[in-house]
């Protein structure tokens, strides 16, 4: 009681000793290191800004899978082939288009979590299963929702595997604009492998950030698995920040999963989300 009536911390045990001397050490290095240049991406706003008057026009305060790939496309970040099919046969052109195996995915505002509704089919892999999926999808959704206006059938391109990740970026109340990695796909609600930074940042700490999460060893490879595009998941993770930064109607953007492939190979965000702000202003 002395020591602490003096200002002197006292831990119960050593764990908590050695966390908070590991917090405090991080501070100081914190504050000691010399901050780098900030990493920038350029990104066509206008575009994006197009998408999100769509959005506000419809009474939307999120955009549609289509629209959120298209500010994915606005700021290079690669995703699957993709395209919106309003009927059996333009999903089969679609399907042909792109090359099978495709997901088909509906296109409606009014249904938010598509795998709930049924409207979600993977790995499909001929015309006919194509078609089939097509009115199963309608089906099932409208079984789900009688009302929602459905306008139309995405169809995309079926990925090869890779190491799922997610990257996010979020307009917070104490620290304005943030971005976010981790490990993704159904994991990260579960292990909740994540790292913040505020941003902008640099590139170094970009990568700092990347190397933070507990299940990086997997971006390194592991049991013979080549090492993965890490750097490319740090220009993701930046492109996707600045995203933020430029676009004030923006509040949150999630991309889950980010897949990641061998060196060299790139990455792809398969699902995007993107909520708007409430309000317009900025």
């Amino acid at each position: 009681m002395e020591l602490k009536a003096k200002g002197i911390p006292v831990f119960p045990d050593v764990y908590e000793m050695t966390a908070f001397l590991g917090a405090l050490y991080k501070d100081y290095r914190n504050k000691m290191t010399e901050p780098g240049d900030v990493a920038t991406a350029n990104i066509d706003t206008a575009t994006i800004d197009r998408a999100v008057a769509s959005a506000r026009a419809d009474g939307r305060h999120f955009l549609l899978s289509h629209e959120a790939q298209e500010v994915m496309r606005a700021a290079k970040v690669v995703i699957p082939q993709s395209r919106v099919a309003h009927n059996p046969e333009e999903a089969v052109r679609c399907a042909e288009e792109i090359g099978y195996p495709v997901v088909m995915k509906v296109v409606s505002k009014d249904i938010i979590h598509k795998s709930d509704a049924g409207g979600v089919a993977l790995d499909l892999v001929d015309k006919k299963e194509v078609l089939d999926a097509y009115e199963a999808i309608l089906r099932n959704c409208r079984a789900y929702k009688a009302d929602a206006v459905i306008e139309g059938i995405q169809v995309d391109e079926m990925i090869q595997k890779g190491v799922e990740t997610i990257v996010g970026a979020r307009r917070d109340n104490s620290f304005g604009p943030t971005v976010m990695f981790g490990l993704g796909g159904v994991y990260v609600e579960v292990l909740k492998d994540i790292a913040f930074r505020s941003f902008p940042l640099s590139r170094e700490e970009t990568l700092n950030m990347i190397g933070q999460i507990n299940s990086y060893p997997l971006l390194l490879g592991v049991r013979g698995e080549s090492r993965k595009d890490i750097d490319e998941v740090a220009n993701t993770i930046i492109k996707v920040g600045w995203i933020l930064q430029n676009c004030s109607a923006i509040s949150d953007i999630e991309v889950n999963p980010l897949v990641v492939y061998d060196h060299g190979e790139g990455v792809k965000a398969v699902d995007v989300r993107i909520l708007l702000r409430e309000s317009e202003e900025a």
